[in-house]
């Protein structure tokens, strides 16, 4: 028996059912499998409980910040020079007499006071960064003066305030002094 017309409104068919017939000019919804605009709602390509930056519900708190390169090396250089200095009195105390090393030693003593609070560049605040800033500029004061006298033990010291003052006084250093602390 050959079935040419649909079946009376009302009668149950057998299958899947069967959406009900659209009403002239108005859309149908076709479900979120084939609804296109369903994708963008929760972000294409994206899984559930992301969102479109890509972060997860549940992470837990990141790691503590890593000190910028430039701190870092204006911390070295700080430190390396102040042993140096060190160094340097002690072999002049050892080798000339005790007054060339103390005077060898008192000329660089911001540089000392320096390498002191660069032990604290990774905790301290912004007014560390201004008074190393001060220190070292004090410290080419003195380098400048002790190499007009004619002392070359002066002109190293001198060369590793200005890169220190140049290495602080950059933007990444700046924020890295200003940051939030817990």
């Amino acid at each position: 028996m050959s079935n040419q017309f649909p079946p009376p409104p009302g009668t149950p068919q057998p299958g899947p059912p069967h959406q009900p017939p659209a009403q002239s000019g108005l859309p149908t919804y076709q479900g979120p499998a084939q609804d296109p605009s369903h994708a963008y709602a929760q972000g294409y390509g994206q899984q559930y409980g992301q969102d479109a930056y890509g972060y997860g519900y549940g992470q837990g708190p990141m790691g503590p910040p890593r000190m910028p390169s430039v701190v870092r090396a204006a911390q070295i250089v700080i430190w390396v020079l102040a042993g140096l200095t060190v160094l340097g009195s002690i072999i002049l105390i050892a080798a000339v007499n005790p007054e060339t090393g103390g005077a060898a030693l008192g000329v660089n003593i911001c540089l000392l006071v320096a390498a002191g609070m660069a032990f604290r560049f990774g905790s301290a605040g912004h007014g560390i960064r201004v008074t190393c800033i001060v220190l070292m500029s004090v410290q080419i004061l003195f380098g400048l003066g002790g190499t007009a006298s004619g002392n070359p033990g002066g002109l190293l010291p001198m060369l590793g305030a200005i890169a220190t003052v140049i290495l602080l006084s950059q933007s990444a250093a700046g924020a890295w002094f200003k940051r939030p602390r817990a």
